[in-house]
């Protein structure tokens, strides 16, 4: 799933309950993880969880009218509900 569709569906979804939004998200970043992940992509793979774990703070932010959110609390957020990490999948050496 390319960037720029993924940020549009974590926007479209933005209301899903957390423990839910987590768990979508987390299969859709192994299915990213698990065709992207291949020899020599660590960068590319670990630069795309990146920017959904800053999507989803930003996202997560606009839930209400203020900004209730801090990176503090994000991070016992995701301490609770973590998000898949990136991995190489295949190694295309042997």
């Amino acid at each position: 799933m390319k960037l720029k569709s993924f940020a549009k569906w974590l926007y479209q979804n933005m209301h899903t309950e957390i423990g839910d939004l987590i768990k979508q998200i987390n299969a859709k970043l192994v299915g990213h993880y698990r065709y992207y992940g291949v020899t020599d992509n660590s960068n590319g793979i670990r630069a795309f969880g990146y920017y959904i774990r800053r999507k989803l703070f930003e996202i997560l932010n606009r839930r209400s009218q203020k900004k209730s959110l801090t990176w503090e609390g994000f991070a016992k957020l995701e301490h609770r509900f973590p998000l898949t990490k990136a991995r190489i999948y295949e190694n295309i050496y042997g």
